[in-house]
């Protein structure tokens, strides 16, 4: 119903680490989830509308599909029985096996002048739902889709997992439209809607709102009374529902409760900055860029070459689908057409490492998502570990330069999104790119930033180890100083190190290496010359961060950098040893 966000705005993640682990923003790792379905929606049903029962339940039941019903006891609901659910109805609606979500006593806006008696209204209605035999709700909608930054933490003391908001602010309330929900990058109690079903909407509006169910992420729909006899400016006409519920089951739709979220996604992985993700929506589409990161293949070849990359990383066809911009069915064609077998990949290969460009479309953090919006694949390595069963890490090359700056240090440059650079705060994008991949053994990118600084990344290698180097080459008028980089190894798809405390690491400057639980298989990462070698659990991820020597007008400057594995116990003689070599290209 009607609701703005309260108190909203939200802090930017400024400083001169990105993806630093901050004081009491400590992430869960994420823990064994079924892989998501394709067209993923949930389906939720706000305020105890009597048609809930008496329309929606029958074809729900009809056709399988899991929902969602919040309850509350506000307007009129203990005396007006005709609009209104009883509460043996809400509980036939549990036993039926849909979830029953709180919605507050009193219908009461969770924004700030209402926090303090929060703790009642949720739990009234727990206390309501255990008397007729419900279990005490776990899923919550924010009445009139208010939402205040204080309130998660009144929703997780008393145990939500999932909170469903409303498509505002990205969208105006008014129009019902919303945006898909991200997991992992989205906070669980943060959960858009990608669309609240108003009187005015057709099959178009419904059809835009299930089409963002694509990708990894899910369309959770908001519904009121079907119709809603007590409040019409949010009624959804019965016929119009049911013909949005058969083009979900004609579409193949997985149609499931807000709880049931929990099967595919950690609702105890919270982002550091639960208004980051908002906040960055709300800027591209105020730009008019669009939300979703894809790149279509240019042709044939190209399209086969990444299938196969894919393939290799074990994509499922959600991450196709979000790496490319494919419809499942284009995704399922091209797939037939390139005759890559997804049963029979050769990613791990005994005693050599398999490198390949990181395709996108799965984010090759665990956690801290926020910390690296809409990562740019271009920068990005995978590199499969030589043991079977050993996954990949994915090396970012750079993943951020920093320079000197009135009035303060700024980001040259930033391979993903939310942090500001010097070209976003003036308003100028970058484009696009991709590793050239012309050499064998070899893979070259080369970005010309605005004011004239190229960058050339360089990664070389051979079946032990890859070789890196950035160069970055002046061609403005003034000296750069202070350019320290970046250069991330993200450790989330190897399982070896997928903890990254500190009894596992091991640190020999220039060099960090992260070892297995065992300590007999070890990552090792290094660039020269560095300034700083250190891990960050939550990603979880390493770094060896170097600093290009200042560079003058028309001069260039360049840093080397190494990786390779190592499977033994002697991980210090390791160390001196591959300190000791030329890591040059």
């Amino acid at each position: 119903m009607n609701g703005i966000p309260s108190r909203f705005g939200a802090k930017r993640l400024v400083g001169w680490l990105i993806c630093s682990l901050l004081a009491g923003q400590m992430l869960t790792a994420a823990s064994a989830v079924e892989p998501m379905p394709e067209r993923l929606v949930v389906l939720t049903f706000d305020d105890s509308a009597k048609s809930h029962f008496t329309n929606a339940r029958p074809l729900l039941l009809e056709l399988g599909f899991g929902a969602t019903f919040f309850v509350t006891e506000g307007f009129d609901f203990r005396d007006n029985k005709r609009d209104y659910m009883t509460w043996e109805e809400i509980a036939q609606l549990h036993r039926d096996g849909f979830e029953i979500g709180n919605h507050s006593r009193d219908h009461l806006a969770m924004n700030a002048q209402n926090l303090a008696d929060y703790d009642v209204q949720l739990a009234a209605i727990d206390d309501a739902c255990q008397r007729h035999g419900i279990p005490r709700p776990v899923s919550f909608a924010y009445p009139g889709n208010a939402i205040d930054r204080d309130a998660l933490a009144i929703l997780r003391r008393h145990g939500i997992r999932f909170a469903r908001r409303g498509g505002a602010p990205e969208f105006d309330y008014r129009s019902g439209r919303g945006v898909a929900y991200e997991p992992r990058l989205d906070d669980p109690l943060l959960i858009p809607s990608a669309g609240d079903a108003r009187p005015d909407w057709t099959m178009p509006d419904f059809e835009r709102a299930v089409s963002l169910a694509r990708g990894g992420r899910v369309a959770v729909l908001q519904f009121h009374g079907v119709p809603d006899t007590a409040h019409d400016w949010v009624t959804t006409p019965f016929a119009l529902f049911e013909q949005y519920m058969r083009y979900l089951q004609r579409g193949g739709f997985h149609v499931v409760a807000l709880r049931d979220l929990a099967r595919y996604v950690d609702p105890d992985i919270h982002p550091s900055d639960p208004w980051g993700p908002i906040e960055d929506r709300r800027e591209r589409l105020a730009k008019g860029l669009p939300l979703e990161e894809t790149r279509e293949p240019r042709d044939e070849a190209d399209s086969n070459f990444w299938l196969r990359v894919m393939a290799d990383h074990g994509f499922s066809r959600s991450e196709i689908q979000a790496a490319t911009g494919w419809p499942l069915e284009k995704i399922e064609q091209e797939i037939r057409s390139a005759g890559v077998a997804w049963t029979d990949t050769k990613a791990n290969r005994a005693d050599a490492i398999h490198v390949l460009p990181y395709p996108g479309g799965r984010h090759p953090r665990a956690a801290f998502l926020d910390g690296a919006i809409r990562p740019q694949r271009e920068t990005k390595v995978s590199v499969f570990a030589p043991w079977e069963g050993g996954g990949y890490v994915v090396v970012d090359v750079p993943e951020a330069i920093w320079m000197d700056a009135v009035p303060k240090r700024q980001l040259l440059y930033l391979a993903h999104t939310h942090v500001p650079t010097i070209w976003s705060k003036s308003g100028q994008a970058m484009e696009p790119l991709e590793w050239q991949r012309g050499q064998p053994n070899r893979l070259t990118m080369t970005r010309t930033l605005p004011n004239r600084v190229r960058i050339d990344s360089v990664v070389s290698y051979d079946q032990q180890a890859l070789r890196m180097q950035l160069e970055l080459h002046n061609a403005t008028s003034e000296m750069l100083t202070g350019l320290v980089v970046q250069n991330c190894v993200m450790l989330a798809a190897a399982p070896d190190f997928a903890s990254v405390e500190p009894e596992r690491i091991r640190i020999r400057q220039p060099l960090i290496a992260c070892g297995s639980a065992d300590g007999m298989r070890w990552v090792i990462t290094g660039w020269r010359p560095t300034v700083r070698t250190w891990a960050n659990p939550p990603c979880p991820c390493i770094h060896s961060d170097p600093q290009i020597p200042d560079c003058p007008p028309g001069e260039s400057r360049k840093v080397t950098g190494w990786l390779s594995y190592y499977r033994g116990a002697d991980i210090e003689t390791e160390l001196q040893r591959l300190a000791e070599l030329d890591w040059t290209p």
